[in-house]
């Protein structure tokens, strides 16, 4: 059954061209470094930082939308106007010290939906 199946997704694979396929397009964009969206994941933040500080820092690199600390976890999200403006501030910010701890910046994942 389960050759079959896979025979099925090899034939499906080749009758569409691999631009086609959204996960090869993904795949090209990840390799190329763009970034898809312009919502970013600020870690290792410290737990006295604040929204107010975070957007002064990324506000530096372009216009800073929305900023969003997570409270007693040390990290946060960022939105930035739009894609371009993220990957500028990722690539400037990333392992960049801030308040004393070494900021890991990266694009923001969707939330991961819950498996019960």
């Amino acid at each position: 059954m389960f050759d079959s199946v896979a025979k099925e997704m090899r034939v499906a694979s080749l009758l569409l061209p691999p631009e086609k396929h959204y996960w090869a397009k993904r795949n090209k964009e990840e390799k190329e470094g763009r970034m898809q969206g312009s919502k970013l994941y600020v870690g290792n933040l410290s737990y006295s930082a604040t929204n107010e500080q975070l957007e002064e820092l990324f506000s530096k690199h372009g216009e800073v939308k929305q900023v969003n600390i997570i409270e007693g976890r040390g990290f946060g999200f960022v939105e930035m106007s739009d894609p371009s403006e993220a990957e500028k501030a990722k690539e400037a910010l990333d392992g960049s010290d801030f308040d004393g701890r070494t900021l890991k910046v990266d694009e923001a994942k969707p939330p991961r939906r819950d498996r019960r």
